[in-house]
């Protein structure tokens, strides 16, 4: 009887602890409203050609030759440098100047130009594209339209895992508005400046693929998001520690087990 009574103990309170976590996932998931949310890629799939999006828009990617690897949360998508991709189909990202986030987890030791995502005709200031700079042994995070860029200041090119965070805030106009974020750090501000108006309708979102002239992705990427709205660094930082999967609200698509097992890793 008194076993019994153990066990039943330990039940109630793995129920209540269980109960409270659930709560606090709930709560912790509406970081951000659905309306917000363009594209989620937890990439935990760990397997397929397919990346599937956790946002209610259902965007999900076509995944052309990157490889499934152990990444931050889960698994990640591990790009060859050469002519690996992830196509969104039927979805053109965020234009004109309306306000955006764009984040991801990268993990490489390769110093080069890594196309990471982009949208946009290649014209004057309508072209969207998120690149490293490359600067003799390092790579900065980097935003630029065709005619002006802005980079940071931080390595993130020396294997080691960057959450990098591109914020174009609400009113803005120029690519130097940008707020760019490595590992939550705000970077400077450098190169120049040239208005945006990012086309929208010719172009679907690549994550990987080179411009002419410039490299295909080359490391590991994980934890993807496209947003229509401008994070704070509070918010920014929030999603680095929890991963999307804790700070927004995302469909986990039938994976309960693999979302209790999510470890960071970096």
């Amino acid at each position: 009887m008194k076993f019994r009574n153990q066990s039943n103990s330990l039940l109630l309170c793995l129920g209540l602890l269980i109960f409270v976590l659930s709560v606090t996932a709930i709560t912790h998931a509406r970081v951000l409203e659905d309306d917000n949310v363009e594209v989620v890629y937890l990439f935990d799939e760990g397997e397929g050609e397919v990346a599937y999006d956790s946002s209610p828009n259902g965007r999900d990617g076509s995944i052309i030759g990157a490889q499934w690897v152990d990444a931050v949360y889960g698994t990640g998508l591990q790009y060859d440098g050469e002519d690996d991709n992830l196509i969104i189909d039927g979805y053109a990202g965020v234009g004109g100047t309306d306000p955006r986030t764009v984040l991801f987890w990268f993990k490489s030791d390769s110093t080069r130009q890594h196309s990471w995502v982009k949208w946009g005709p290649n014209t004057a200031g309508a072209k969207y594209y998120i690149r490293a700079h490359p600067s003799g042994e390092e790579c900065f995070l980097r935003i630029e339209v065709n005619g002006g860029q802005n980079y940071g200041n931080d390595n993130v090119c020396d294997g080691e895992w960057h959450h990098c965070a591109l914020v174009f805030p609400n009113g803005s106009d120029s690519v130097q508005d940008h707020h760019l974020y490595v590992d939550g750090n705000l970077q400077e501000k450098i190169g120049n400046d040239h208005v945006m108006d990012t086309g929208a309708q010719e172009q679907v979102v690549n994550i990987g693929a080179r411009l002419t002239g410039h490299h295909f992705l080359h490391g590991i990427m994980d934890e993807l998001a496209i947003l229509s709205t401008a994070l704070d660094e509070d918010q920014i930082n929030d999603i680095k520690e929890n991963g999307l999967h804790g700070s927004v609200s995302v469909d986990p698509k039938g994976k309960l087990a693999t979302s209790w097992a999510r470890i960071k890793k970096y």
